[in-house]
């Protein structure tokens, strides 16, 4: 293949849809290049109504956008073309229509096809393009897959936001498919013939109208990441039960799984009475790396039998009620284990020995959380520690007796009580978390006067953002929420929190600025030193500190 030879979009003082298409194409080329020796062309929002002429313009061609334009056909395009990018326009193809395009016979060297967000509904036109890897249909019109056949080369399908309503694609007219996207369509079942597609690794099926998961059948040996979010009713038949021992059957190679909002109730081994067990080593998931369950059940709590998990990296559970165990089993492999807006109680007593590993865990959120305890045996491994919003400040209610403090050699105990403002205190406790580099502890009794209060009306939904290895939370997108003081207020404890789940972090930067210049305003210089103090230690105690409670901290 020559090399290609962008022409660029000059800038034009008039609309140009109606002028010849030769007459464009002239327009956009540099002094550099001339219409015959351009092999990359775009014409993305040119107002380009058809394509007339163009292969004699251009006979080089092999890569072109046409998107945002008004193009209903697609003829008149090089047959050498090799990509192709014609999203946002008006294209469809009749199957009525006997003389239709067929891209096979138009443009047969495609490797690669964008045409999402058009009209089309007849998916039969791309059959026979044994070069195609790459096709986007997404925003379309397409209703079955049954039709689309002889792309041996096809993998990477996405059929975002359509309206199919079966799964009904050939498994040996597209033997090389990896990578399925059927976002929001209206699929019920995602059929035990997925297995015939033995090189498909990834599937989205997100927001689909999924009732059931046929787990018979051979099993699916290829599937690494699996996507079934927002299906409500996909766990119905079996009241909410994912029952690990014939997920493990049907996806023996499964690394990543997203069941959020799916109702799910119980995740473990299911005995016959429906109660939960208490799975032997060897009977634990030993592919499952990462699990996605937000949203799930509420009341009762959602169950999980954490020896099933015992090789979790990844553990994603924000907004579903869940009541963790006095005890967990050995996981030794967990990184990142996110809990927010749970309605904890408690952390399990063993969470140091149990989590050896742990690079991130975020606790926020849950207002009845007040042993700090756990949190204290972690090792030093840990990088991220957020705990915002939950009901630490008066350490010595929640914790009766003596605590060791992992490498210490020796016992030591917590003070009676951590009086609200005393946010030195907790820092002290964390000292042996050498390797932090995200602390956030706003919005509790003990950092109550030093912040603005969270805010209540600008909150935009909470989403999964599981990439590659779970990713929970992203830079300023975490869990908040309790209302407090007001601004140039006298300190008070915290109010309980609201359930709020993300909050808008640079909204909330504002306000704090606004409140701090309030604060020497008034002259309130001993709280603005308390706050000034607790920075100083936190950088102190933490030489690898990046961010601590939502600001960047500076090198140091």
């Amino acid at each position: 293949m020559s090399e290609r030879r962008p022409a660029r979009r000059g800038t034009v003082s008039k609309p140009i849809e109606d002028e010849a298409l030769g007459s464009i194409v002239q327009r956009l080329m540099t002094p550099a290049t001339s219409p015959e020796a351009c092999t990359v062309l775009d014409l993305a929002g040119s107002g380009i109504r058809n394509l007339a002429g163009l292969s004699q313009i251009t006979s080089r061609l092999e890569a072109i956008s046409l998107s945002n334009n008004k193009l209903q056909t697609l003829s008149g395009l090089p047959m050498g073309l090799v990509c192709l990018r014609a999203s946002s326009n008006w294209i469809r193809f009749s199957a009525a229509d006997q003389s239709r395009f067929m891209f096979a016979r138009e443009l047969p060297h495609l490797e690669e096809i964008d045409l999402s967000a058009n009209e089309i509904s007849d998916i039969s036109v791309f059959s026979g393009l044994r070069h195609l890897r790459v096709l986007d249909l997404s925003r379309n019109r397409i209703d079955s897959l049954r039709e689309l056949r002889g792309c041996r080369r096809l993998s990477h399908l996405r059929l975002r936001d359509n309206i199919l309503v079966a799964f009904d694609l050939a498994a040996n007219e597209t033997p090389l498919l990896t990578t399925l996207d059927m976002f929001n369509n209206r699929l019920r079942v995602v059929p035990a013939s997925i297995a015939e597609f033995g090189q498909l690794a990834r599937i989205n099926l997100v927001k689909n109208d999924l009732e059931r998961i046929e787990l018979h059948g051979a099993p699916a040996d290829g599937i690494r990441e699996l996507k079934l979010s927002e299906n409500p009713l996909i766990l119905r038949r079996n009241g909410g039960i994912v029952d690990v021992d014939q997920w493990m059957v049907k996806f023996p190679g499964l690394k990543t799984l997203y069941l959020d909002v799916c109702n799910v109730r119980q995740l473990g081994r299911a005995s016959g009475d429906g109660a939960s067990l208490q799975s032997a080593d060897d009977h634990a998931w030993p592919s499952l790396f990462n699990l996605s369950l937000r949203g799930n059940a509420l009341r009762p709590p959602l169950d999980i039998d954490f020896a099933c998990m015992r090789n979790l990296k990844n553990l994603y559970t924000p907004d579903t009620q869940m009541a963790l165990p006095r005890s967990l089993p050995s996981m030794a492999h967990m990184l990142q284990l996110v809990v927010c807006n749970a309605g904890l109680t408690q952390l399990p007593s063993n969470l140091g020995a149990a989590l050896p590993h742990l690079k991130l865990l975020d606790v926020s959120n849950n207002p009845d959380l007040a042993d700090f305890s756990p949190i204290l045996q972690l090792s030093a491994s840990l990088e991220v520690l957020k705990c915002r919003a939950v009901g630490f400040g008066a350490l010595g209610g929640a914790v009766t007796g003596t605590t060791p403090r992992e490498g210490s050699g020796h016992v030591e105990t917590f003070p009676e009580t951590i009086a609200p403002g005393d946010a030195q205190s907790v820092l002290k406790w964390l000292a042996q978390l050498k390797r932090l580099r995200r602390l956030d502890f706003r919005f509790n009794k003990c950092t109550a006067e030093l912040y603005a209060p969270p805010l209540t009306s600008t909150l935009s939904g909470s989403a999964s953002v599981l990439d590659g290895a779970l990713s929970p939370q992203a830079p300023n997108h975490s869990v908040m929420g309790e209302t407090g003081h007001h601004p140039g207020g006298s300190a008070a404890a915290a109010a309980t929190p609201v359930n709020m789940t993300r909050m808008d972090e640079e909204a909330w930067l504002r306000q704090d600025h606004a409140y701090l210049a309030n604060l020497k305003m008034t002259r309130q210089t001993a709280l603005i030193r308390r706050r000034e103090s607790y920075w100083m230690s936190a950088i102190r105690l933490f030489p690898r500190l990046e961010e601590l409670d939502g600001f960047k901290v500076g090198p140091h």
